[in-house]
């Protein structure tokens, strides 16, 4: 009962967690609730959908390949190519589709609000998934809790920022900083995402070689370990520096550059 409850909480808390931040942060003008539930609602088939297209897209270069996840180059191409640009690309749309022509996207911080409230419910119910699928729940919700939602948070940072700017330009009528600033918000994110995921997942065919090697190869396969577990601590410092740096940052330069929104409705006119 201790490990299940434990479990939830490693599974939950981190999200929570991250949303709190982001959520004190907005301080020019609080999003409504309801806005960031439909966030989420929009974000879960979203979500159902880069599964579809992660799963068929393996199968297609594994029958074109023959390789599989066990090898390096595979992993390396399929993370950058399959798994960054989907998550991010589905993801940017869950954010996207409520919030793009709602008044309340009317200051800079709002895209980070927004991509961030997306990339949350996505790194949730992924983590879920992971936890429960895992033979070693706890162990795995750990490592997801410490690795996963920061690295899923800073993407939606990033992809907030420069949905902010996309968001800018259009209301001062610049169509090319617009859709430049639209494919960045997902490029760069996808391209990040790829170097993380491409260190974490050519980790295991590693670790897979290592049972059984020995002499000169065994070395070998160990200094390619440390290697890589260097850069994913490399990469994992980034990602935490670059979490706190640049939602502080942006949530201190944040202005308006759209009326203030109220829900109130304005007063009938004075009868004469």
């Amino acid at each position: 009962m201790l490990v299940a409850l434990i479990i939830c909480v490693l599974a939950t808390a981190p999200a929570i967690a991250l949303f709190a931040m982001t959520r004190k942060l907005d301080k020019k003008e609080k999003e409504s609730p309801s806005l960031l539930i439909k966030i989420a609602l929009m974000e879960l088939p979203f979500l159902i959908a880069t599964i579809i297209a992660e799963g068929v897209m393996q199968g297609i270069m594994t029958g074109v390949s023959g390789a599989d996840m066990n090898n390096i180059g595979y992993v390396i191409i399929f993370c950058f190519l399959v798994v960054g640009p989907a998550e991010e690309l589905f993801k940017f749309l869950g954010a996207r589709i409520p919030t793009w022509k709602s008044p309340e996207f009317n200051c800079k911080f709002d895209g980070i609000v927004y991509c961030t409230t997306s990339a949350l419910v996505f790194a949730f119910v992924e983590n879920l998934i992971y936890v429960v699928g895992s033979g070693t729940p706890l162990v795995t919700g750990i490592m997801r809790a410490v690795c996963c939602f920061p690295g899923h948070f800073m993407y939606g940072v990033l992809m907030g920022v420069f949905y902010s700017k996309s968001k800018i330009a259009d209301r001062f009528g610049n169509k090319k900083k617009k859709h430049l600033n639209t494919f960045l918000a997902i490029l760069v994110p996808a391209l990040v995402h790829g170097l993380y995921d491409s260190i974490v997942f050519s980790i295991t065919p590693i670790l897979a070689e290592l049972d059984g090697a020995r002499g000169a190869y065994e070395t070998q396969l160990i200094i390619e370990l440390l290697i890589l577990v260097g850069l994913l601590i490399l990469v994992l410092a980034g990602t935490y520096i670059c979490l706190f740096v640049t939602v502080i940052k942006q949530s201190k330069t944040d202005f308006f550059f759209a009326p203030k929104y109220s829900k109130k409705k304005k007063a009938p006119a004075p009868q004469e």
